[in-house]
Order: C-alpha cells, then sequence, then structure tokens
C-alpha cells in the first residue's frame, strides 16, 4: 500500500516539538524574571543568582518530552532552592506549570500531586507562611488558595494533554489496522462514508501464488511449526510487495493473491508483477517446510478487466471479480511446481523484456484449451 501518495485524510500542519518546547522555555524565562522584578515583598534582594536559578527551571523545558519526571523533580529542588536563599518570592505555579503538566500527562500524577501539594502546604501554605511575623492569617490563606487554584488549572491541563494524546495514538492505531485490511485510497473513501465501494478497472495484473502440496505436509507438524512457516514465508512475500508498489488482495490458506494497477492505475503493472513472481519464486526455494523439505510454489498471471470492490460490515475485506481473475487462479492451479505460468495475454505485455518458454495448450475449466506460457526470467 502506498501510504505517502494518499493518506486516510489532510493532516494538519504542526509545528516541531523542538520549536514549541524552544517556546515554552522562552516565555516561561520572561514570565519568572517579570516575577522577580516586579515582587512587592520589600528589601528582597535581586541577585544574579536568582535570575540564573529562575532560566535554569526554563531551561529544563527542553528535555520535558523525554524525562517528564525529572524535570519536574528537579525544577521542584531548584525552586524549593530558590526559597531557602530568600530571594523575591515567585508563584510556584509559573516556573512548575509546564513541569507539572507534561508529567502529569505523561502518567506520574501521584508524583504531581506531591510536588504541588508540598508547594501549597509545606513551601508557601499555613506551616510556611505562619512563620513570618505578623503575617496576617487572611493573607496566609489567600495565598494558599490562590496557589491551589493555580495548580489545579495546570495538573487539569496535564489530563486534556493526556487524554489527547491516548485518543490521537488510538486513532492512529485504528488508522493503521485499517490500512492492514483496505488500501489507503479505499479506507479514505469508507471514511468518508462511500455507501458502495466499488470500480472497474479495464486493465490489471492479477498473481496467484500456492505452495505445493502444503496442506498434505502440513497435516505431519504440529500447528505452531505450520503456523510459524506460513507467516515468516508470507511476511516475505508482503515486503516483496511493498517494494513493487502493489496491492496484496488476500491470503487463502497457503495461497497468496496479489494484484496490479488498481485500486490507482500504472502502466508497469505487469512488469512489477513479474518481479514479484520471481521474487516470490526465489524467495520459496531459500525455505523448507517443518520436516526439513525443500518448498516448491506454483504462481499464476492473467492480465485483463476486473471488478473491486469492499464487501461486508463485519471483517469486511477488498477484494476482486471476473473472469482475469479465475484464469490467473487456474494458470496457478494447472501450473508446474517451482514455475510461473502465464496467460498469452499476459506474454504479449512481458516478451520485450522478460525470457518466456511456451508450454502449450493446457485444458482449462471453462475456457477450454488455452495456450500458456512459463515466464523464466528477465532478459540478460
Amino acid at each position: 500500500m502506498d501510504m505517502d501518495s494518499t493518506s486516510l485524510r489532510q493532516r494538519p500542519l504542526r509545528v516541531p516539538a523542538p520549536v514549541i518546547d524552544a517556546g515554552l522555555a522562552v516565555a516561561l524565562g520572561v514570565a519568572i524574571m517579570i516575577s522577580i522584578a516586579v515582587s512587592p515583598e520589600p528589601g528582597a534582594e535581586r541577585e544574579v543568582a536568582a535570575y540564573v536559578l529562575g532560566w535554569t527551571i526554563a531551561a529544563l523545558v527542553l528535555v520535558r518530552r523525554r524525562w517528564p519526571l525529572a524535570v519536574l523533580l528537579a525544577s521542584a529542588a531548584i525552586l524549593q532552592l530558590y526559597y531557602q536563599l530568600d530571594y523575591p518570592g515567585i508563584y510556584p505555579a509559573v516556573p512548575l506549570s509546564v513541569a507539572l503538566a507534561t508529567a502529569w500527562a505523561a502518567g506520574h500524577r501521584r508524583w504531581s500531586l506531591a510536588v504541588a501539594g508540598f508547594f501549597v502546604l509545606a513551601g508557601i501554605g499555613v506551616g510556611y507562611q505562619t512563620l513570618v511575623p505578623h503575617q496576617p492569617a487572611v493573607q496566609v490563606l489567600g495565598d494558599v488558595t490562590r496557589d491551589t487554584v493555580l495548580f489545579a488549572a495546570v495538573l487539569l491541563l496535564g489530563e486534556a494533554m493526556r487524554t489527547r494524546r491516548a485518543l490521537a495514538l488510538e486513532q492512529e492505531r485504528s488508522e493503521r489496522l485499517l490500512l492492514n485490511i483496505l488500501p489507503a485510497p479505499i479506507a479514505a473513501r469508507l471514511k468518508q462514508r462511500e455507501d458502495v465501494i466499488a470500480d472497474g478497472f479495464g486493465e490489471v495484473t492479477v498473481l496467484f501464488a500456492d505452495l505445493v502440496g502444503f496442506t498434505r505436509r502440513s497435516q505431519r507438524s504440529s500447528p505452531q511449526q505450520v503456523v510459524q512457516l506460513l507467516d515468516e514465508l508470507f511476511s516475505a512475500f508482503d515486503q516483496l510487495c511493498r517494494d513493487q508498489g502493489l496491492e496484496k488482495i488476500k491470503t487463502i490458506g497457503d495461497a497468496y493473491m496479489v494484484a496490479g494497477g488498481l485500486p490507482e492505475p500504472r502502466p508497469d503493472h505487469a512488469q512489477a508483477v513479474a518481479e514479484l513472481a520471481l521474487a516470490i519464486r526465489d524467495e520459496v526455494a531459500r525455505h523448507l517446510d517443518p520436516s526439513g523439505q525443500p518448498l516448491q510454489v506454483r504462481i499464476g498471471i492473467d492480465i485483463g478487466p476486473v471488478v473491486a470492490g469492499v464487501i461486508g460490515t463485519d471483517k469486511f475485506s477488498y477484494d476482486l471479480w471476473g473472469d482475469t481473475v479465475n484464469t490467473a487462479s487456474r494458470m496457478e492451479s494447472l501450473g508446474v511446481p517451482g514455475c510461473i505460468q502465464v496467460t498469452e495475454r499476459t506474454y504479449r505485455r512481458l516478451r520485450d523484456g522478460y525470457r518466456l518458454q511456451r508450454r502449450g495448450l493446457v485444458a482449462v475449466k471453462g475456457k477450454g484449451e488455452m495456450v500458456t506460457y512459463l515466464l523464466l526470467g528477465r532478459h540478460q
């Protein structure tokens, strides 16, 4: 499937994460500097170290995504050191806002609540401020309320970030699953709630590949061995399909079906399928069955018109119908083990670039005798 040329939907333009973090770091640093400069505390010392500690907290924003909990704890420790040095007071929610929200969104809820609670109750709450002589109780409670509200807002923001991220991951997972079932253009049409998805194609190339005698051999093997071998082999086929830009249609037992030239037409679909067939033949020859015997594959190819569409509502699938599909299947089932059998019209499309050998007349059910050819390889 070509996920680059056709996407499920138009993605909004996103600002890179490093740019966002750099902007937040600058904004946070400026906010801290303003808090220090306009501090109402009489006689507050505005030393260089106060600004350095403030910008250090802001700089931690740059690595918040990679180490959310470490950034939160480091920010809390630096802020506590700032208070211990008796520098001009700054609202704790200002330097801790980004770190708290990020840690909460990353799932570190207990640590986030512990840090917020510490600064509300111990750092600037009753347990700290009542030690200051002549501190009015109303002002103490007002400061506690103010900071509690600020921290609550920050943690709510973190929860919103976490929920949005979880929804985005779930949506991405759903789209990946959909793209594993349907071609990207078809999936996009399905998401737009198109009632009936059906298309006619004037010319595509259809390939069937089947492991020779595998059903009989599998009876002497354990289920795990059978499934493991098929998974290994068909995963290799999947990669070969992706390399050629072809569409895997389905697997039926130990049979594998591929089409070229849909859902987006391409002029070289026959050549691409021929390359895939040669690669599948070579790939199967490198594998052994669970009993240690070499594997062989029969491959059949035909070119012609098909109808393609999505059928079903539960476990739906993208499938093909038409005489071309049936003929390609017959080319496989009536083929020679280890060989690639093609129809005459396929031969005419490939003969300039590939070596083909006339097999002769083959009796095909429902079609009578047909002249077929064996695809041997590329021209030198």
